[in-house]
């Protein structure tokens, strides 16, 4: 038997993006991994390309800041719908870890592409017996964050440190942060 481990190939999808570029970061100490990127302005048939090498997929693509309402459902609801054809297509069982929100039970356009992208990744899990694991993520902070696009923290840090108008909408709203590195 050998003492070497399996190499595991990960597919990151949003593999430019803040919670990517940590992850990656990571994995990369890790010596029997490799990992596989997909990010904006890459295709479908790229996508498919792929999964069909992964052994795992950490999906965390999405949309949070869009030029157009509709492409919270393009880029988040219908990517993961796009995500589980082609893993159901390849008749593997390839476990998926999903980065959604904790948005996800709120009434508004990104929250409710977010629960769509958990639905179609249920659905998945229980046509094909593939493993499907959903992180509802609080508010992520931490290295490679931009301020006024993926983090509050960041944001409250720039204007501080810019002299800027600090604004709090509500002053009772209680948010709950995570460092990425925890």
């Amino acid at each position: 038997m050998s003492l070497q481990k399996k190499v595991k190939k990960i597919l990151i999808t949003g593999s430019d993006g803040f919670i990517a570029k940590n992850l990656k970061a990571r994995l990369s100490e890790i010596s029997n991994i490799i990992l596989l990127q997909f990010s904006r302005g890459q295709n479908n048939e790229e996508l498919a390309e792929l999964i069909s090498k992964a052994d795992l997929i950490f999906h965390l693509a999405g949309e949070n800041r869009p030029k157009k309402v509709e492409d919270f459902a393009l880029n988040n609801a219908q990517l993961t719908k796009t995500i589980c054809e082609i893993v159901k297509s390849q008749k593997r069982k390839i476990p998926i870890i999903f980065s959604s929100s904790t948005q996800a039970v709120q009434d508004n356009d990104y929250g409710k592409s977010k629960l769509q992208a958990e639905k179609h990744l249920q659905i998945h899990e229980k046509e094909t017996g593939s493993p499907v694991h959903i992180l509802r993520l609080p508010g992520i902070f931490g290295k490679w964050c931009k301020p006024n696009y993926n983090s509050v923290v960041a944001t409250f840090c720039y204007n501080v440190v810019n002299n800027f108008e600090i604004t709090i909408s509500d002053d009772n709203k209680i948010l709950t942060l995570c460092y990425i590195d925890d």
